[in-house]
């Protein structure tokens, strides 16, 4: 009886802890540099088909969208 006390309290915690990483999950930033990337991808694919100076242009704006990404991580 009282090891199964034990284990209860034991999932209790464990509980408890899934709960604050569910909190933490629903509580981070949402970004918008995902979307900037994949626009940038889509404008450098884009000159590939089109005019050489799109590409270059897009491709600019994909390491730009890129170093922005990675500088909001930090």
């Amino acid at each position: 009886m009282i090891e199964e006390q034990g284990q209860r309290k034991q999932l209790s915690n464990d509980q408890k802890a899934s709960k604050e990483v569910k909190g933490q999950a629903v509580n981070s930033k949402r970004s918008y540099w995902p979307f900037a990337l994949a626009f940038a991808l889509f404008f450098m694919l884009l000159g590939v088909v089109v005019h050489p100076i799109i590409f270059w242009l897009g491709l600019v704006l994909v390491a730009g969208a890129i170093i922005g990404w990675r500088l909001e991580r930090r």
